[in-house]
């Protein structure tokens, strides 16, 4: 089993209908390469790990730099792992909107805190959720 995470940056605050897009789009695409894993996009920042087949990762990492959505890709951490850690794939967004906006961040910094980190590429996971949202502004996250 292969992980990889990189952190971006969306061109713009996306809007709920956009974020519905890309996680429909990445259901399909993942799906067929039995790709999984976690996307969390909050103040407009993306932090995403992916799992699979070696090959296939790399084919939707590559398909995912070329998404005009975003830019500041960096990888943060790649490597091999024992198992799968996450069987389904999942999306963690908030809206600009959402009056519930202290609870996901709560909720998403208590999730980060009880998840395994079992692997370099988990720990620099959700140590960079952590840090975006933790983040008052929209400034770079280094790696």
């Amino acid at each position: 089993m292969y992980q990889l995470n990189y952190h971006s940056k969306s061109v713009s605050e996306l809007e709920l209908n956009q974020l519905e897009h890309i996680l429909e789009t990445a259901n399909v695409v993942n799906a067929n390469k039995d790709v999984s894993g976690c996307l969390v996009y909050y103040n407009s920042s993306f932090v995403q790990i992916l799992e699979g087949n070696k090959k296939d990762v790399l084919d939707v990492f590559e398909k995912i730099k070329t998404d005009n959505r975003h830019h500041s890709i960096t990888l943060l951490w790649e490597n091999y792992v024992d198992k799968r850690y996450f069987n389904k794939w999942s999306m963690a967004f908030h809206s600009p909107e959402d009056q519930f906006s202290t609870q996901f961040v709560n909720n998403l910094l208590m999730l980060s805190s009880f998840s395994e980190k079992n692997s370099g590429s988990l720990r620099s996971f959700w140590g960079h959720v952590r840090r975006v949202l933790e983040s008052d502004s929209n400034q770079n996250i280094e790696a």
